[in-house]
């Protein structure tokens, strides 16, 4: 059992996506930065993703009650356990009585912490994955409440051969890649190239639903449209002229026109990314985005390879 001290700013039960459940009205949730949950999980023996934390910010207070095995990846924030500065390339075993905290995080926004097995909660539809939304799922976690833990059990160590790649820079800027939507030929002819040499500042009105910017406002469509679905990644132009990026919390339809998308290989980009950070974007083929992410897949084989 772990006993939350503090529940730190935005703390969640994330598990892998739910999926086939947009024709209901719901997205798929799971994690924002999905490559650091799939390392932490990684790095603590388990073959495939299991029910996790989600931190965002400020980390949680936790006092384990239990033995466990935890593992960490993402935002770095300086994790400590009874105030040893702990060396996430591993998993760490952790005795009954011991506290893990930490600090504000130093680079990126989120962190997962992963535990051998997964913590013993209940899953929905197949997920234990936290819709903070729509109120469905696992929870966003609060002080004094109680996380179930698995027996413990004897872990097999993993550790990653090769750093994951890091975040495509353009001088100071963060660049996420993009495709061309579903209703880019609506818009005007230099819509997307204005899209691609703006820069964009993030704003502390960014969710687990959508990346919030300021910066140039682009040509709109002026006709209506009609509702069409939603993704995650999807960059959609409201009357503003503003985009916005769903995140994984997304809506599963929308009203506003589509331009272009995010391609998957950057998603982990997109949920890492801190208010008041500029970014830009940067158009390639369809081609590219498979074959981007076929890179980074390549790359997980190698760096799981024992």
């Amino acid at each position: 059992m772990i006993h939350l001290l503090d529940p730190g700013f935005l703390t969640t039960i994330q598990d892998s996506p739910r999926q086939g459940l947009s024709r209901y009205g719901l997205s798929e949730a799971g994690p924002a930065a999905p490559l650091s949950f799939r390392i932490a999980n990684y790095l603590a023996g388990n073959a495939t993703p299991k029910p996790s934390l989600e931190v965002t910010l400020k980390p949680p207070r936790l006092l384990f009650r239990a033995a466990a095995t935890i593992a960490f990846a993402g935002a770095d924030f300086a994790w400590k356990l009874d105030g040893r500065p702990l060396d996430t390339r591993y998993p760490t075993e952790v005795r009954p009585g011991s506290t893990l905290h930490g600090d504000y995080c130093r680079t990126g926004l989120r962190g997962y912490i992963a535990f051998h097995q997964g913590l013993a909660v209940e899953t929905w539809q197949g997920s234990a994955a936290t819709h903070l939304q729509a109120q469905l799922g696992g929870q966003r976690l609060e002080r004094d409440q109680q996380l179930p833990l698995p027996a413990h059990a004897p872990v097999p160590q993993h550790r990653l051969q090769e750093a994951p790649p890091p975040p495509l820079l353009t001088n100071n800027y963060k660049t996420l890649r993009v495709v061309p939507g579903v209703h880019h030929s609506l818009f005007p002819a230099e819509s997307l190239s204005l899209l691609g040499g703006a820069t964009y500042r993030v704003t502390e009105h960014s969710t687990r639903m959508a990346l919030r910017v300021e910066g140039l406002a682009l040509p709109t469509v002026k006709d209506p449209i009609q509702s069409a679905g939603a993704w995650h990644g999807a960059i959609q132009v409201p009357p503003s002229g503003i985009p916005q990026v769903l995140g994984c919390e997304h809506p599963a339809t929308g009203g506003y026109p589509i331009l272009a998308s995010v391609i998957e290989a950057d998603h982990e980009v997109l949920g890492q990314l801190r208010p008041r950070e500029e970014i830009r974007f940067g158009q390639v083929s369809y081609r590219t985005a498979v074959e981007l992410l076929k890179r980074q897949e390549s790359w997980w084989l190698t760096a799981t390879s024992r």
